[in-house]
Order: C-alpha cells, then sequence, then structure tokens
C-alpha cells in the first residue's frame, strides 16, 4: 500500500510520561494550526451568536434575536451554553522552548477521541464580550477500552474569563481517549473471537419511521417566557423527548460554521499548505495522492476505517450541543443551564438519529447556588443504543425564595500567562 502519510505510533510508557510532564501545561495532541493566535469568535457578536444556534439546529429567539432579548430578565441577546467554545483568546501558561520540544511528541500518532466533557456556567456571555481562555492538562491515566484495547484518558481543564471585567465566566474539563491506530480489517481479525464491537448496518428508515421523527420535529417542546418555578418540579418527573436525526453530512457542515474547526484550523488552498507545514501529523494523503485534513475521518468512510473505525461519525461536542439546546429548551428565558456533564458512549454514526430523555433526580434549595433541579439526561439510537449519558445543573426560581440567582464566579486560573 502506498504511503498515504498517516502515523501509526505506539502507545508507549515512553509517550505517555511524555503527556504527564505536560500536566498544567496544554496538550500537544490538541496544538493549534497557523490560525490559533485568533478564536474562531474574538467577540461575542448577533451574528456569531445566530449562526452558533443556528448550526446545532436551535431556533429560539433567546440565541436569534436581539429585540426579543430585550424583552427578557437578560436586558439583550445572550448566548447559549457551548457558544463559548468558538471563543478565546489562548492565555494558557507559557512553557520554555526546550521544555516545549522535549515533551511536543506525547502521544503523537496516536488516534484520540473525545469521550465527553463537564461545564460550569458562572455568567452569561452578552454582546461584546471577548474571553480569554487557558487549557492545560490535569490528568494521565492507563485505561483498557473495550474500542481500541489498551488506551490512555487524557483530562484537559479549562477556564474562560471575560477580558475587560476579569470576571470567570466558564470553567470546566474535556476528555480524550487515545488508542492506538488500527485498520479496520486487521481489527475485525484481532478481535474475531473476543466478538466484535462493531455497529450494526444502518438500515433505511421507513416511512414510519421519518413520520416518527417530523412528529417530534414539529412538537419539540420550548418553554419560552414560562417562568420554571422550583415548586412545580418533583423527583422522578420525565422531561419532553427531544429527536436529532437522522444525523447527515448536512449537519456536519452546518456545525462547523457555528463553530469553526477547534484548535487545527483546517484553512483551505495556500492556507493549508501553511498550516500542514505547522501540522505535518494532522494531515494524510487522500485517494488523490493529495494533502488533505486528518479531520476529515468523520466524513471520508476510507479513512475512517483506516484508524479503525466502522464508519463516519460526528464529533463529541455535537453530541453536547444536543444536550446544550435540550436544556435550553426546558429551563425558558429565566432558569439558568450552571452544569452539563456528558459523556459519548458509542459512536454517533452518520445515519444514526438520537432521542434524548431526561429525569429530574433532585430539586431543592442548595445553601449556596438557591433552588436549583439535577437531572439524569440519555440519548438512545434508532438501535437502543446509548449514545450519550448526561447530568445537568439548573438554577431556577422559587415562588417561596424569589427569582433565580447566578453562581458565584470562581477564582482566576492558576495555570494561565
Amino acid at each position: 500500500m502506498a504511503d498515504d502519510g498517516l502515523i501509526r505510533a505506539k502507545l508507549s510508557p515512553e509517550s505517555i510520561e511524555l503527556m504527564r510532564r505536560r500536566i498544567g501545561y496544554p496538550n500537544p495532541s490538541l496544538r493549534g494550526g497557523i490560525l490559533a493566535d485568533l478564536p474562531w469568535n474574538t467577540e461575542a457578536g448577533v451574528d456569531t451568536i445566530r449562526h452558533w444556534a443556528v448550526g446545532i439546529g436551535d431556533d429560539n429567539p433567546l440565541f436569534n434575536d436581539p429585540e426579543y432579548g430585550k424583552t427578557t430578565r437578560w436586558g439583550g441577546m445572550i448566548a447559549p451554553p457551548g457558544y463559548d467554545t468558538t471563543m478565546g483568546y489562548d492565555r494558557s501558561k507559557k512553557m520554555t522552548p526546550e521544555f516545549e520540544k522535549e515533551t511536543s511528541k506525547a502521544l503523537r500518532g496516536v488516534q484520540l477521541f473525545n469521550s465527553g466533557n463537564e461545564a460550569y456556567y458562572h455568567g452569561p456571555i452578552t454582546l461584546g464580550t471577548v474571553l480569554d481562555r487557558s487549557e492545560w492538562v490535569a490528568t494521565v491515566e492507563e485505561k483498557t477500552s473495550k474500542f481500541g484495547g489498551k488506551s490512555c484518558l487524557v483530562t484537559n481543564s479549562f477556564s474562560k474569563w471575560d477580558q475587560k471585567t476579569q470576571e470567570v465566566l466558564v470553567t470546566g474539563s474535556r476528555w480524550f481517549v487515545h488508542v492506538e491506530r488500527e485498520a479496520r480489517d486487521k481489527k475485525e481479525t484481532r478481535t474475531e473471537s473476543e466478538g466484535k464491537n462493531i455497529k450494526a448496518a444502518i438500515e433505511p428508515y421507513t416511512d414510519a419511521q421519518i413520520e416518527e421523527i417530523e412528529q417530534a420535529y414539529e412538537n419539540e417542546y420550548r418553554r419560552g417566557r414560562d417562568t420554571l418555578y422550583l415548586e412545580d418540579v418533583k423527583v422522578g418527573d420525565k422531561l419532553p423527548r427531544m429527536v436529532k436525526g437522522p444525523f447527515t453530512i448536512t449537519d456536519h457542515i452546518n456545525y462547523y460554521i457555528g463553530w469553526g474547526w477547534g484548535p487545527y484550523g483546517n484553512p483551505p488552498w495556500r492556507l493549508a499548505y501553511l498550516n500542514r507545514k505547522r501540522l505535518r501529523g494532522f494531515y494524510t494523503r487522500n485517494e488523490y495522492n493529495a494533502w488533505d485534513t486528518l479531520q476529515r475521518v468523520h466524513w471520508d468512510l476510507a479513512l475512517a476505517h483506516n484508524v479503525g473505525v466502522q464508519s463516519t461519525y460526528d464529533i463529541g461536542p455535537q453530541r453536547n450541543a444536543m444536550v446544550c439546546h435540550y436544556l435550553t429548551n426546558y429551563a425558558g428565558d429565566d432558569a439558568w443551564v450552571y452544569r452539563i456533564r456528558c459523556e459519548y458512549r458509542n459512536f454517533n454514526f452518520v445515519g444514526d438519529t438520537t432521542w434524548i430523555t431526561a429525569e429530574v433526580t433532585a430539586a431543592d434549595v442548595d445553601p449556596k447556588l438557591g433552588p436549583r433541579i439535577e437531572l439524569s439526561i440519555k440519548g438512545t439510537n434508532q438501535r437502543g443504543q446509548e449514545n450519550i449519558r448526561a447530568s445537568a445543573t439548573l438554577l431556577c426560581a422559587s415562588r417561596t425564595h424569589g427569582p433565580m440567582k447566578l453562581p458565584p464566579k470562581p477564582a482566576l486560573p492558576e495555570h494561565r500567562c
């Protein structure tokens, strides 16, 4: 087989140790491309918030119409949770050139999959907000993965704060599983006696299934101006069901329009050439022997097979965005989505449909946060497989304790320049 430029490295103790040395500093496997000096959105604006909302399939006027926002408690347009992933000038802790070079190949050539994240939202992102951010490796753990055998779980913590006020608005962590790249045909042979952890073929949807999906879209619940009160909620309550699917390449494109390309950049033409000079390991040759971004694993079936995945699939943050949309629909204009923890279970393949459900697990008054609602959330595909396991904390109004209050803001992070 011709050299496709795909690096296939082993998950060695030495490589894992290099990543451990990065604790407190940025993860080299998430390094930025030539456009990394500027975030996708340098400042929160009407269009950028709207583009994000449309990109995740959310037409809530709170995030699409600035005039509507003026009539709410916020006094103007605000961004939904998740939009912050498009923002933030990098203020991560600096390294000496020697240390950066010594540790730069930590887990290089090992496939990584975003397996989940947890975020805390401490205040709204309003029009004109400019964010600074810091991200650092927090923990490095060796694991045994059902998908890839031996694996390494790297937790990356982050903080984002308002550049002008220095108030921290978002904190959290995201997790990546690193596994050795192995072509699909080899992986299936290796696991023959163990039972293959592969998906069933995605069958064409029947007219009745499509009708069920479209009826769910037609009846999608959105609270809007109807204030969520603590007294109207009890443990065990089932929340309305939401559908996202069938997942298409077009859905991929829409998400990238709102989100950008993440840290890598993936610009076109000459900029792609310059980006490859900076991120050589992130580009491989395609069927025309031309260089193209490795991120196409999400829409290029041959490349997905080449790294050991059965089909093209979403990026993890897309499922997090599904949960964000679900929560803001339920919370309405007056409540606050304070915490979201989202684990990505199984792959969400192109063609899959995700049904999101939730249940109230707590409804009480927290001494620090005030009236709050805890939720357990689940995403299930059309084959009955769980692909999202999430939990969330909503802060809400109370007829006894008054309007919702925003949570206290944490201190600026230690790991920043």
